[in-house]
């Protein structure tokens, strides 16, 4: 029905469904295939019409019913929606109730927040005439063999700029199709901004981008693959943040597109993230670099085919200072995805991930961490970076404060003496008032652990207060704070995390944890969740890899919740730990993160630590009307204290909402529009 269109995604031996409300006038429905040639079955395919009882029953069934037998859980999925609501309004609602496939709710949100208008145009032109600094923007764009529709396309998404001071750099690997050159020369000869240079040789991608860069005049260079797309406010929208600050490295959201033009899949990126970069190229589109800095390291390399871009990234941001790199959380580039491109499969080309394993291993070396094992994780096509341990394997204290709940704390400890590969650690269990006959006797069974010790402190609870006089009391370089409801998992988890805290300028390192039922309850902490934080990804299968594989690959986050955290003993007591005044139960994480973060330190989430959390076991959650009103003045005090930072947590996407920890979309995103401002 004209252009409404759902991407339904095909797993094998998966029933996948969508539930949507089609118009009235509609007659028929289509199935298309992908763009790839091939075949494939499927056993059955059917469309059911539902009423509006069906309609209702099966709401009911998806987000009410599994609730049911929990007031509290109910409470909060209803609190859920009205915030949603709030955010969104009746559209954001229906999207959500109606499918949770991104591609089917990016159809409606791209219509509503990300579809430009004339007006948009004539107003960003408007701003251009103030705008002091106007540099030449050099856009490099290696062609070979492309198709003529995708290359005319490309060439002019380019002549579609708000922002015309541009020129495009196209350099020909000897294309073997004889309507390359025609084409090129046909735009070439009418637009004197377009360079073209025709090589003699066939030199692949990283000798062609060079000839194209040989052609740059600008002060910044730009990437553009010869089937891809810019829009037409892309270069607006980098010259617009330089109006504010010279960065010296931006990048851009990106989604791809099919060859029928249809969006889908965007990636809302975080902030600059430099542990991520080393596993993932989440950066990828739309680059831009000042020119020099690509001069100064040479261009592309030869040998990384590939991943030439990715190693021309790790070059460029080597030595940067963050506050010289830019991310701009607008979509303005679509990633075209045609039979054999990287976009469609990165496994699609093998050599793709040898290349980038290779730009990883150099870029650690470059940057002082020797002894690092880069290897592919092929099941997600992407890499995994074994970090070494300091060589003279410093002391970790760990900190496990409890109160009786004897089966729980053994449970911990013992995880930790059995399972634990890293032996240089000892252990402080802070027992605050415990009473039972039982607790004292395995408190004593302890004694022949040369590695443990007993801190008694019968004051009230107060988690701050227990944490930082253990803190005082210990002899590690690192300190962790495990809580008394933690079990191991893997038993490298205490020296992946230590690998990463013992990084310079890294702050606070944080595992995976799951509940026992195998679901996610902690990957990273985003800021401004229900206000103050929330745990990423919470709820969701321990299989799931999260938003472009955020649950399983580390990175940079703003917090990390501190029932599994480590960090140097230096840095926790130079930001004052723990804030046993104001914070004395919740948000103590997440502020103690922040004073860290706040300090120029990075932290980080590390998913291959992992263990499970039988979270509140012990404490239970805030539902006393004492306990209720302790939590919401915590609230208040974080929202004073890092007001400003919670509402714009630089690891997570403005366009992704905060309503949730799912990751999906925001209505309306808080992205900051120029032409709106």
């Amino acid at each position: 029905h004209g252009d409404r269109r759902m991407l339904l995604l095909l797993e094998r031996d998966r029933v996948n469904q969508i539930m949507t409300k089609l118009p009235e006038t509609v007659k028929a429905l289509r199935l298309d295939p992908f763009d790839n040639d091939g075949s494939f079955t499927l056993k059955e395919l059917t469309a059911k019409e539902l009423g509006s009882l069906q309609f209702l029953k099966s709401l009911f069934d998806k987000h009410v019913r599994p609730s049911v037998n929990s007031p509290s859980k109910l409470y909060y999925k209803f609190k859920k929606v009205w915030r949603l609501y709030r955010e969104g309004g009746l559209l954001a609602l229906k999207i959500r109730l109606f499918s949770d496939e991104l591609t089917s709710n990016y159809q409606e949100w791209t219509k509503r927040y990300d579809t430009l208008t004339e007006s948009d145009e004539h107003k960003a032109k408007a701003l251009l005439k103030a705008f002091s600094y106007q540099p030449k923007i050099s856009i490099i764009t290696p062609v070979y063999n492309v198709d003529e529709k995708y290359l005319r396309e490309a060439i002019e998404s380019v002549q579609s700029q708000w922002y015309e001071n541009w020129e495009l750099c196209l350099a020909d690997d000897k294309s073997t199709e004889p309507h390359v050159k025609r084409v090129l020369d046909e735009y070439a000869a009418k637009d004197d901004r377009i360079k073209v240079c025709y090589r003699e040789e066939n030199g692949h991608i990283s000798k062609a981008s060079n000839s194209a860069l040989e052609l740059a005049t600008g002060d910044y260079i730009a990437l553009l693959d010869n089937d891809d797309v810019i829009r037409p406010h892309a270069l607006f929208m980098i010259v617009d943040e330089l109006q504010k600050h010279r960065y010296q490295f931006l990048y851009s959201d990106e989604d791809k597109i099919t060859s029928q033009g249809m969006r889908f899949n965007p990636y809302f990126k975080s902030g600059w993230n430099p542990t991520l970069l080393y596993t993932q190229n989440y950066i990828c589109h739309f680059t831009v670099i000042k020119k020099d800095i690509v001069d100064r390291i040479g261009g592309f390399r030869e040998g990384f085919e590939g991943a030439q871009d990715w190693d021309l990234i790790l070059r460029s941001t080597e030595g940067l200072d963050t506050k010289d790199i830019c991310h701009i959380p607008h979509v303005l580039y679509h990633w075209r995805v045609i039979e054999g491109s990287t976009a469609q499969s990165t496994g699609f080309k093998p050599y793709v991930l040898e290349a980038q394993k290779k730009s990883v291993e150099e870029h650690l070396e470059r940057t002082g961490v020797s002894g690092a094992d880069v290897v592919i994780r092929e099941d997600i096509a992407q890499l995994r970076v074994h970090l070494p341990v300091p060589e003279h394997e410093p002391l970790v204290t760990l900190i496990i404060p409890t109160k009786d709940a004897v089966s729980l704390v053994k449970q911990c400890v013992d995880s930790i003496l059995e399972k634990t590969s890293y032996r240089s650690f000892e252990i402080i269990i802070v027992d605050n008032g415990s009473e039972r006959d039982e607790t004292f006797e395995y408190f004593d069974s302890l004694k022949e652990h040369s590695n443990i010790r007993i801190l008694r402190d019968d004051g009230p609870f107060n988690f701050s207060r227990l944490n930082n006089r253990a803190v005082k009391e210990a002899n590690g370089e690192y300190v962790a704070l495990i809580n008394n409801d933690l079990e191991v998992i893997e038993p490298d988890w205490l020296s992946e995390m230590l690998s990463y805290a013992a990084l310079d300028g890294n702050g606070v390192v944080g595992a995976r944890l799951l509940y026992p039922n195998n679901l996610v309850q902690h990957a990273g902490i985003v800021l401004g969740i229900g206000g103050v934080a929330g745990h990423s990804h919470k709820g969701q299968l321990r299989e799931n890899p999260g938003y472009f594989n955020r649950v399983i690959l580390p990175h940079n986050v703003s917090a990390i919740t501190a029932a599994c955290f480590i960090v140097k003993k230096d840095i926790y007591n130079d930001v004052g730990g723990l804030d046993e005044d104001t914070l004395s139960v919740a948000f103590n994480d997440v502020d103690f993160c922040l004073k860290v973060h706040s300090a120029g330190y990075k932290n980080v989430y590390a998913p291959y630590a992992l263990l499970y959390h039988y979270e509140s076991a012990t404490r239970g959650y805030e539902t006393t009307p004492t306990k209720f009103k302790r939590f919401e003045s915590e609230i208040e005090t974080m929202k004073k204290r890092w007001g400003p930072l919670l509402a714009n947590d630089p690891y997570y996407n403005p366009n992704l909402t905060i309503t949730d920890e799912n990751f999906s979309f925001a209505f309306p995103p808080r992205r900051y529009y120029p032409w709106k401002a």
